[in-house]
């Protein structure tokens, strides 16, 4: 199988580096607490305006693009993928890297040098335009995706009439369900899933 692996959320924790940072910050600089723990948004969470949500990403960027470690068993699931013959694409809506600029640059970079680092070894990365809603399908309509690992609501439901999705479990995408989305928990059950689907899908074309 083609499969399509999402960076922020899925390969990273991205809410729990959020829940470690952002309300000490919120709560220094502006005197906010959190609204909601659930939503996938800062803004949502905290209902803060666009100047808030910046400066705190400008202020945490660089830490969680650099420093955030992969999950766990994350590394060695995707080494067993490939060695199971199956070919894995990278596929991210990263801020900043469909830029053509110093900072597309930057970022592009850094992501390489982050998965290289984390040890997560890959067929292909793709870059998606974080601007444009439906940018993932497209992705994997190019790249002939059977199956997209994904935490984002928007992404899985635009994702989901063209391939199968793993559904990586957080608090704010427990709601979304639908044919051809799988739930996962962790790593390890993202490889069971992808075992289960995949010998269906064989028992299917030898039928």
């Amino acid at each position: 199988m083609n499969i399509g692996i999402d960076i922020d959320g899925v390969l990273t924790d991205i809410q729990g580096f959020n829940r470690r940072h952002a309300p000490r910050f919120f709560k220094r600089k502006f005197g906010r607490d959190v609204i909601d723990e659930n939503p996938y948004d800062i803004r949502d969470i905290f209902q803060c305006p666009e100047n808030e949500y910046m400066a705190y990403w400008k202020r945490y960027l660089f830490k969680y693009v650099i420093t955030e470690p992969a999950r766990k068993s994350a590394m060695s699931v995707i080494h067993k993928l490939r060695s199971d013959g199956h070919k894995v694409y990278i596929i991210s809506k990263r801020v900043f890297t469909c830029q053509n600029n110093f900072m597309g640059k930057l970022m592009r970079f850094i992501v390489r040098i982050w998965l290289w680092r984390n040890g997560i070894r890959y067929n292909e990365i793709v870059f998606c335009d974080n601007d444009v809603p439906d940018s993932k399908r497209i992705a994997c309509l190019e790249k002939n995706i059977d199956l997209m690992i994904d935490d984002e609501i928007v992404n899985i439901e635009a994702i989901m009439p063209i391939a199968k999705v793993i559904c990586f479990d957080v608090s704010y995408n427990r709601k979304c369900e639908g044919k051809n989305i799988f739930r996962a928990y962790d790593w390890n059950e993202v490889y069971k899933l992808i075992f289960q689907i995949n010998r269906v899908d064989l028992s299917q074309h030898i039928i």
